[in-house]
């Protein structure tokens, strides 16, 4: 099968979208299959991280309307004689899936928040709050939805390597791609009143506008913080941390794979969902939205983590219950069957 990726990042967005675009790349890659990434990325780090997966990308210009992007996309579909059309983006709405039906193509689109009617083929939201969720789809509409179905990158997926430490050592402290607001920066303020005997890791992503204030700060900072800017392979952070501090996107996921007990604070509506029910099945502690949590919540939330080593031992137990690593293996299962 030859399969085309429409998917983007953005500041606003950030990169979640394109890393499970890629993960999904690399089991359909595996097994013989051509991907190709369709994007209007053009940030030099994270263009560059993409082509170490070994995927053809083909860049469509930033200011590229609505209409003529889906127009590009067919004419690129036809030329190559592509088998599916991948989507995982928020700019692309019904009318644009309906088109890309009615010309022939499989499509298989990757959800979030289930606001919009789906004609697609396979239709894939594996987030832990799907089951909740309504969604419209067609009669022939295959329906992939909660963590089952969670897309690891395979450098991810060597949980075998990460040691349980029974104290708290180091903290992850991840945002995504991006950093609203310098957000980062509340986060890095609050854990210089926390326990000063641990070490923070602070993921900057390729998306942060505020990179030289963080490092400002990090250098006068009684706490022991390391930028960790772009980084290669996030696997290494996660094989090193005991705790995390994340917003509400795939990252959670990530952890949770790990066992890594995670608070969460949400930058964005469409993460509530997910920080909620983690929260209500106690695979992480949510503190609300970012522009809502105080300094001194998220410092408090620490500091109960570190003391209580049967709470951290029972969501590290739950987060690895829940995502087994085998969810793009079902995904391709499912685009290989399909009639």
């Amino acid at each position: 099968m030859k399969i085309v990726f429409r998917v983007d990042a953005t500041q606003k967005t950030g990169i979640g979208h394109i890393m499970r675009c890629l993960a999904l790349s690399e089991e359909l890659t595996r097994r013989g299959h051509t991907c190709i990434i369709l994007t209007k990325i053009n940030n030099r780090d994270l263009l560059k991280r993409i082509k170490t997966f070994h995927v053809d990308i083909q860049r469509i210009d930033t200011n590229t309307s609505l209409k003529k992007d889906l127009e590009i996309l067919l004419k690129f579909s036809k030329v190559n004689k592509i088998d599916w059309i991948v989507t995982d983006h928020y700019g692309i709405d019904t009318s644009y899936l309906n088109e890309l039906k009615k010309q022939g193509f499989h499509v298989l689109s990757v959800d979030d928040i289930s606001l919009m009617h789906y004609p697609s083929d396979i239709v894939i939201n594996q987030n832990i709050d799907a089951e909740h969720l309504t969604f419209s789809v067609e009669p022939y509409t295959i329906l992939l939805r909660g963590p089952a179905y969670a897309i690891l990158r395979d450098e991810i997926l060597v949980r075998e390597k990460k040691k349980q430490c029974d104290s708290v050592k180091k903290i992850l402290v991840t945002l995504g791609g991006s950093n609203p607001d310098n957000y980062l920066l509340k986060i890095l303020q609050s854990l210089d009143i926390a326990e000063k005997k641990v070490d923070v890791l602070a993921i900057v992503g390729p998306f942060n506008l505020y990179i030289s204030q963080l490092k400002s700060y990090v250098k006068q900072s009684r706490a022991n913080i390391s930028l960790i800017i772009s980084p290669k392979k996030m696997v290494d952070f996660y094989l090193e941390s005991d705790l995390a501090v994340s917003a509400g996107g795939s990252s959670c996921y990530e952890l949770a794979y790990f066992g890594i007990p995670n608070i969460i604070i949400t930058i964005a509506d469409n993460q509530f969902g997910v920080a909620r029910e983690f929260h209500r099945q106690q695979l992480g502690v949510y503190l609300g939205m970012e522009h809502e949590v105080k300094s001194e919540a998220i410092n408090d939330t620490i500091k109960e983590l570190i003391e209580n080593h049967s709470l951290r031992k029972k969501m590290s137990k739950r987060g690895r219950n829940l995502i087994d690593g085998n969810g793009k293996k079902h995904i391709v299962d499912c685009m290989e069957k399909y009639k």
